[in-house]
């Protein structure tokens, strides 16, 4: 029996989906992308196709976070676009966020997966995520834990393998430091330091347009639409029960099924529109309540960051690309602290004569929302990411700048760094530090949970494990928005292993 699909969202979710869900014949769907449609790569914008591009603008919805920054003169301004505002970026094209964020591949732990089964997600243990990882790589390395042949290439620069002096050189510091050096960053041993892996082949961003859309775009039953904005869903008389896409210009879309994968800000604002959210912000905005769902919008999180950044000798670094092939995960205890990864740092050369070094709290306890502000499906939504709101997550970075410093400035590194140009050499005592990460905060742009998956009637929950949305048929999310909590790695290798998994789910749901 055919069915039609319409997936609302073309990023690191939706292409997935799309593409899953086309290889059976029977399944005819839709793909809509509020971005552009890029085909060919001579077609695509170079931005977009080039790995070495981070922190670009271009293509990205302009959303910006209502956190309080008290911006000082010498806070690092990459990725602001607005000083003293936190930028919200996400991808606005075809591949979402895929398409423009930094091709890091770091995958999702036992731990992380624990914490979402102990929320109640019994389906989702490391041993059921794993074959979906698996399924979707590429990865040289192989063996047990790797899979090979899938859509994502994933590449690591080592010695002899491209890896670029600086890049050593810091991977040398963190060995000095008391870090173990794995060569499989993915692999069993996390903590520690190593080459980053990275979704990327032959320097082009694999996202979910290039791996996944790209070999299934001659497929008969498969449509991709771009430059369509998402209005809502209608629900059939029963007035439970999905029936059709509307979009911004009014154009109506039938389905048997629709998947929203408008990632974490997207989606729920389409269910807020479509009637199904917190009561209170429905009833402000005159929308009829289809179903009151309170956790739409709520438990954000995001992985707070800020940029330590150094004057180094231009001549001694050299070349400025790859600008990123690292990657150190520790604890805030230092080498020798107990517990689980809450802290990450790369080191970035995004322009001669600075080094940048973005530390960011991966196991953050803030919490933000969002909710919509109008019926208008144009319009931005309110946001807040609640950057470093815990005390915890600033005693942390506190501790990790400290820790960073004395990696930045040992021996292996000496050849290259100048001198500290933020937080700045003045900045000494812990009060000083908290002032600086106030002033200097950044978010890495993982946001996730705000659709979070979780039992029928618990406080946050607004989709089940297979991400149907509670309450209605026929609807369903998937993408980064359903994360019950935040894993401490960057996102989007998540959200595409989140995609695989639950393709299989609606492919057998007939």
């Amino acid at each position: 029996m055919s069915r039609r699909i319409v997936v609302c969202g073309g990023g690191s979710a939706g292409g997935v989906l799309a593409a899953r869900l086309s290889e059976d014949p029977s399944n005819f769907v839709t793909l809509i992308e509020a971005g552009p449609d890029y085909r060919p790569p001579e077609e695509t914008a170079p931005e977009v196709l080039d790995a070495d591009q981070i922190g670009f603008t271009t293509h990205d919805w302009g959303y910006s976070s209502t956190d309080e920054v008290v911006a000082a003169d010498g806070s690092p301004t990459f990725g602001i676009v607005e000083q003293g505002v936190v930028p919200v970026l996400r991808g606005k094209v075809i591949g979402g966020s895929s398409s423009v964020n930094g091709a890091n591949a770091l995958r999702p732990t036992p731990e992380d997966l624990a914490r979402w089964t102990a929320l109640g997600n019994d389906r989702w243990s490391w041993d059921q995520v794993l074959p979906y990882l698996k399924k979707l790589e590429d990865d040289p390395v192989g063996g047990e834990l790797h899979g090979t042949g899938g859509p994502v290439h994933i590449q690591r620069f080592t010695e002899g393998e491209g890896l670029r002096p600086v890049m050593s050189a810091f991977l040398d510091a963190c060995a000095q430091a008391g870090h173990p050096i794995h060569q499989d960053m993915n692999g069993s041993q996390r903590l520690g330091a190593g080459p980053l892996p990275l979704n990327r082949a032959d320097g082009v961003r694999q996202s979910s347009a290039i791996a996944y859309l790209a070999p299934a775009r001659d497929r008969d039953n498969l449509t991709v639409i771009g430059g369509q904005t998402v209005d809502r869903v209608e629900f059939a008389e029963d007035g439970t029960t999905a029936r059709a896409v509307l979009l911004a210009d009014g154009t109506r879309l039938e389905a048997d099924l629709v998947v929203l994968c408008a990632g974490s800000i997207g989606s729920p604002s389409i269910l807020m529109r479509s009637g199904i959210g917190p009561r209170k912000v429905l009833d402000e905005l005159d929308i009829p309540v289809v179903q009151a769902l309170e956790g739409v919008g709520k438990n954000l999180r995001d992985h707070p960051m800020v940029y330590l950044t150094y004057e180094v000798d231009a001549d001694a670094v050299g070349e400025l690309t790859p600008p990123l092939q690292t990657v150190l995960t520790f604890s805030a205890g230092g080498p020798e602290g107990a517990g689980d990864v809450d802290l990450h740092a790369v080191v970035l050369t995004m322009e001669p004569g600075r080094l940048l070094v973005p530390l960011v709290i991966y196991r953050p306890y803030s919490l933000g929302g969002m909710e919509i502000v109008s019926r208008d499906p144009e319009a931005a939504p309110r946001i807040r990411l609640g950057l470093f709101d815990h005390p915890d997550d600033l005693r942390r970075m506190v501790a990790g700048i400290r820790h960073m410093r004395t990696i930045m400035e040992s021996a292996p590194l000496q050849k290259y760094i100048k001198a500290e140009i933020w937080p700045g050499p003045d900045v000494t005592t812990d009060a000083d530090v908290v002032r600086a990460i106030r002033e200097g905060k950044n978010t890495c742009c993982h946001a996730v949970g705000t659709c979070a998956m979780g039992g029928e009637g618990t406080a946050t929950a607004v989709v089940d494990q297979t991400g149907k949305v509670h309450g209605v048929e026929g609807l369903y999310v998937v993408d980064a928005s359903i994360m019950p909590d935040i894993p401490a790695v960057p996102t989007n290798t998540t959200t595409m292993m989140l995609a695989e998994r639950c393709a299989d789910e609606l492919r057998s749901d007939t």
